[in-house]
């Protein structure tokens, strides 16, 4: 029995010692992107989850800047979709390398009945 162990661990070094090393990875249905100095950098949004609730909320649910033409679905593969993931298009506005500080984007007053449901949202701690 022991001599069948060494011999099965023997053989599976010997594999191990034939395999290559990777530089890289690919992640199925990810694309990498790159980006020039200055072009825009899309951001998207996704539902708001909480770790005292598990019921997802839609982002444009609260009192959020909306983009020009309202949001629409952003998802990059099948696999989003089928893990319940909501991405959506943002109104923010990225450029690569390129630095900006404190941009407005949108001023929303809130009702009373807009500021409770932020406030219920907040406190049940979703992000």
């Amino acid at each position: 029995m022991m001599i069948t162990n060494n011999f099965c661990l023997s053989v599976a070094l010997a594999l191990l010692a034939q395999t290559k090393t990777a530089l890289g990875f690919y992640v199925p249905g990810v694309a990498p992107l790159t980006f020039k100095k200055g072009e825009d950098v899309p951001l998207k949004v996704n539902a708001l989850t909480s770790t005292r609730t598990q019921v997802p909320r839609d982002y444009y649910r609260l009192p959020f800047c909306q983009p020009d033409g309202g949001p629409k679905m952003a998802s990059e593969n099948l696999g989003e979709f089928l893990t319940g993931n909501k991405i959506q298009s943002s109104p923010y506005v990225l450029n690569m390398l390129t630095e900006a500080y404190c941009t407005k984007l949108c001023q929303v007053t809130l009702d009373k009945m807009q500021a409770a449901k932020l406030r219920l949202h907040i406190k049940y701690g979703y992000h």
